[in-house]
């Protein structure tokens, strides 16, 4: 347990170094600038900019981190990229909450709720940056198309828990969840 946890930290650190302080700038500037040009007018009508702005900036940032490193130990791979995915998903609802301070900001458990759909939303394309492709080039291929199907699905299931989150959003998000795992957990080429 020890071991996994400091493997963990050691990812986590070569990847905000990989990644730089680049994003992080370019994601605050965008949040203070859907804060500052948000009119107050919108929050009646359920639109709510800062939070799509925090969605959007932490998503680039997630994508940003989880491509920055991809020299990953095999063994704890997985449990590393679901790590960022989490901690981005928490940041970006406390980034959204003190960029947001005004009379018709969401409650807190919307706020949560918004926390565990960002994580459902963007974890099958952690799971699926877990698995290493195989040497040949067929294998690299399909590895990276299943990776940019993962970025196609994460946002369309962002955009469908973001605005409405039912049933069959909620099904579909761990139908993606168990078809990322499937792929991470299949047999690996050889050739």
């Amino acid at each position: 347990m020890y071991e996994q946890l400091r493997l963990i930290r050691l990812v986590t650190l070569a990847r905000l170094r990989s990644a730089g302080w680049v994003p992080w700038l370019l994601v605050s500037g965008w949040l203070l600038a859907a804060a500052l040009q948000e009119p107050m007018l919108f929050r009646r009508y359920g639109i709510y900019l800062v939070d799509d702005a925090a969605w959007t900036g932490g998503a680039v940032v997630l994508v940003v981190l989880l491509l920055s490193e991809r020299r990953l130990p095999r063994r704890s791979a997985l449990i590393c990229n679901l790590v960022t995915v989490a901690a981005i998903s928490v940041l970006q609802v406390v980034a959204a909450y003190l960029a947001d301070l005004n009379p018709w900001t969401s409650s807190l458990s919307s706020r949560a709720m918004g926390c565990l759909f960002f994580f459902a939303a963007w974890s099958p394309l952690a799971i699926t940056l877990s698995r290493n492709s195989g040497a040949a080039a067929r294998d690299k291929l399909v590895g990276k198309l299943v990776v940019l199907s993962a970025i196609v699905m994460g946002s369309m299931l962002a955009v469908a828990l973001r605005s409405s989150p039912d049933t069959f959003v909620i099904g579909a998000s761990v139908l993606a969840f168990l078809a990322a795992v499937c792929w991470a957990s299949g047999p690996r080429s050889t050739t």
